[in-house]
Order: structure tokens, then C-alpha cells, then sequence
């Protein structure tokens, strides 16, 4: 027999894996998404309809983003109520209602992750022309959680293996900013600009990508060790401008191409 604690774990990962294929949507629309989560533990009261749920989930941003779609806001999220599917919810002071402000996407209660993107796309815009505050409900809370999950499980990795929500964001933007790393890095332009420091902004800035080492593996981490390199080289031997990490990056792409080339 399957207990209750089980299928409430395989729902909440069905949620964080639909949400993480949005979230890696919008990273590679060059949104800065920082986390993802999903629930399955109600909140809110559930004899009050305007805010009862019974599973849902977040993505977030930096704040930087978070302040540009509104400035007054204490946070912003994209939110998925597992009874009205998508919206961007701020956080506003003042606000009496958990949805005050929140602006609905519609388009059903598991839309299309491009559907989801468009959106999103949209708010960037102008948040109060995305979507409508109007709040859409396509299921009554704690009904038909079977099919729901059963809709979600099309989101589940492929592999076999145990691969959690968590773990497939981390492994994601991890992916997607390593893509990045090595595009720029491998830039036709190597035309050299000349940036004014600060002493200490520079440190900082190093600091910074020492700190980058600790959290990322693989190529973003490499990257990130040669960034080091090549900034403390060029401290200290100015005349002689170090470009290992272009180096890297480049020889790396040529060894894609040529396993390419291969048909590997």
C-alpha cells in the first residue's frame, strides 16, 4: 500500500519538475531565476475559497529583476496554484489578501512551459498588462489529485535514476551558465577594452569568483578558477595581459567540434 506521505512526496516532485522546465525557459530568455519550489502542504484556510490551496509552487528571481517589474514590492514571484494554474504575484505593503496584486495568466491549470514564457515575456513589458487580476479556478482543492499528478509525471526526468526537483535545478542553471560562460569566452571579438577599478572592487570581484568555485563543478567552476588566474596575472604582470580562460573555452569548443565532426 502506498502511503499518503509517498504520494504527497511523488506530487511535490511532479510540481518542481514542471516548474523547472519553466524556470530553465526562462533562464535561456536570459531571466535571472534563483530557486524553485513546490508544495504540496495547504496554507490557507479551506473554507475560504478566494485563497484556499492545496498544492502549489514558486519560481523566484534576483532582486535586481524583482525591483524592475515593481519597484515597491517586497518581493515577486511567478506562482503556480495547483487550482488556477499561473501568475506574478508581488508582495506588496498594505496588501490584506495572499493573491492582492497578483496578476492570473489563465490558459488553463498546466499550460505549455513556452505559454508560461510568453507571458513572462509580457510582464517584463508591462506587468499590469500581463494577464488579468481576475483569479481563474479549474479545480476544487484536494479533488483529483490523481490526474493532476498524471499531468505533471510528463515533466519527470527520463532517467531511472534518483534525480530530485532540487537536484535537477541545480544541475540546470548550472548547464545553462556554464553555455553562457563559454559563449562569451569564445567570442569572435577580441578586441581588448581597458575598465577602471578600484582596488578594492577588484578584490571583490575576485572574491567573488572564488566564491563562484565553491558552489559550481565542471566547466563553470573551471571557468571560474582561470577568471582568478587571469585577473591576478594582470595585476601583477600588467604588460603581459593573461587569457587563459579564453584559452580554455576555445580549446574545449574545438574539442566539441571535432568530436562532432566524428559523429561521436
Amino acid at each position: 500500500m502506498t502511503s499518503e506521505s509517498s504520494v504527497s512526496g511523488d506530487l511535490r516532485e511532479a510540481i518542481g519538475h514542471y516548474l523547472n522546465a519553466v524556470a530553465e525557459a526562462l533562464l535561456r530568455e536570459d531571466t535571472p531565476v534563483t530557486y524553485v519550489r513546490a508544495s504540496t502542504d495547504s496554507r490557507a484556510a479551506a473554507d475560504d475559497v478566494s485563497i484556499a490551496t492545496d498544492v502549489d509552487g514558486d519560481i523566484g528571481f534576483n532582486i535586481s529583476f524583482e525591483r524592475s517589474l515593481y519597484p515597491n514590492s517586497e518581493s515577486v514571484e511567478l506562482h503556480w496554484s495547483g487550482t488556477s494554474g499561473w501568475c506574478l504575484m508581488p508582495m506588496l505593503d498594505g496588501a490584506e489578501g495572499y493573491y492582492d496584486g497578483a496578476r492570473w495568466m489563465g490558459a488553463g491549470l498546466v499550460p505549455p512551459v513556452d505559454r508560461v514564457s510568453s507571458f513572462m515575456a509580457t510582464a517584463r513589458l508591462s506587468p499590469m498588462e500581463a494577464g488579468s487580476s481576475e483569479r481563474p479556478f479549474y479545480r476544487q482543492p484536494d479533488s483529483d489529485l490523481t490526474e493532476l499528478h498524471q499531468r505533471l509525471a510528463a515533466f519527470l526526468p527520463a532517467s531511472t535514476g534518483v534525480r530530485t526537483f532540487g537536484m535537477c535545478f541545480t544541475n540546470m542553471v548550472q548547464d545553462v551558465y556554464t553555455a553562457r560562460l563559454s559563449a562569451a569566452l569564445n567570442s569572435p571579438d577580441d578586441t581588448e577594452v581597458s575598465v577602471a577599478f578600484r582596488p578594492g572592487e577588484l578584490e571583490a570581484l575576485r572574491h567573488l569568483l572564488e566564491y563562484a568555485q565553491t558552489h559550481a563543478s565542471g566547466l563553470l567552476g573551471a571557468y571560474a578558477r582561470h577568471l582568478v588566474e587571469d585577473l591576478d596575472n594582470r595585476r601583477q604582470f600588467a604588460a603581459t595581459p593573461s587569457h587563459q580562460a579564453v584559452e580554455v573555452a576555445r580549446s574545449i569548443l574545438e574539442q566539441l567540434r571535432n568530436r562532432q565532426q566524428r559523429g561521436e
